[in-house]
């Protein structure tokens, strides 16, 4: 469980590989001045990075952390900007089976599917950068100190993921990974 922190080497190795697997027609992440061990810029243009930061997490092995105040309602995390969609099965697999052990099993851990608009078909998304990091919170994903959710996008298709309460920075950013229902045959998958 205590994995270490991906370093910029080890985000910049996934992203290639994606690249050169998946879709080599994505833009170039070396266009963000934000590098993929900080986040991405929250704002496209803008190099700002999102209100967090990586470290080990108790229990949890990584997670993130506020690098700041952050108060109820303001954005936490956009998907909509970081996250990658695969386009098929197949080319997750593909991915997945290119990549060496540690790396295969983080992407395997860092995946998830959804919608991408109400009522829409399901996809497979990755962060490949410090935003797969973020941990889910509550009894129910083994935090025995029961610490409560306070991040999730406001609904089951969005990507943007707001602060559900004031937050104190140093405090970890939990979100709740039930808010994306999952059934990987939806997706060709299991």
């Amino acid at each position: 469980m205590n994995k270490p922190l991906p370093s910029l080497d080890d985000w910049n190795f996934m992203r290639r590989t994606y690249t050169q697997i998946v879709d080599n027609t994505i833009k170039p992440w070396n266009d963000d001045l934000i590098p993929p061990t900080l986040g991405y810029s929250i704002v496209p243009g803008v190099p700002v990075p999102p209100p967090y930061y990586a470290k080990l997490s108790p229990g949890k092995g990584r997670g993130l952390f506020a690098s700041r105040y952050i108060k109820e309602g303001e954005l936490v995390h956009d998907g909509t900007v970081s996250d990658i969609i695969f386009p098929n099965a197949m080319k997750f697999r593909q991915f997945v089976f290119s990549l060496p052990r540690d790396f295969a099993c983080d992407a395997a851990e860092w995946v998830w599917m959804q919608p991408l608009e109400k009522g829409g078909d399901y996809h497979l998304l990755i962060g490949i950068n410090i935003s797969a990091l973020m941990n889910s919170g509550g009894k129910d994903w083994h935090d025995e100190e029961g610490k409560t959710v306070n991040t999730v996008p406001e609904s089951g298709y969005e990507g943007k993921f707001y602060a559900t309460r004031d937050i104190q920075e140093g405090e970890e950013i939990l979100t709740d990974y039930d808010v994306y229902y999952t059934k990987w045959s939806l997706v060709g998958l299991g």
